[in-house]
């Protein structure tokens, strides 16, 4: 885990979203929520996502399981990408022999 975090507190109030909603984003594993002795901290590195996911609730009304089916699907289409990618790669390979 990297020092870099912001209070769970200021997370909410600078993104002004319920607390219950960044809780069922942590449950889900969509973004990890640190605990240490008396405060509660979300890592830098998770923000990126955390501001897209209330995008997501806000802008388009979005659950909360809405937005791990759509986490999920996108990063299953970046993930067939890639291997398209990779194959797109080999074949011309094979073709240059």
């Amino acid at each position: 885990m990297s020092e870099k975090r912001i209070l769970y507190s200021e997370c909410i109030r600078i993104y002004e979203v319920d607390e219950s909603f960044i809780d069922s984003l942590g449950e889900l594993g969509l973004i990890r929520v640190s605990d240490t002795d008396s405060n509660r901290f979300v890592e830098y590195d998770e923000l990126e996502e955390l501001e897209q996911f209330i995008r997501w609730h806000n802008d388009m009304d979005i659950n909360v399981e809405g937005i791990e089916a759509l986490h999920h699907m996108l990063a299953r289409v970046k993930s067939l990408q890639a291997e398209i990618e990779n194959l797109r790669n080999e074949l011309h390979f094979y073709r240059s022999l």
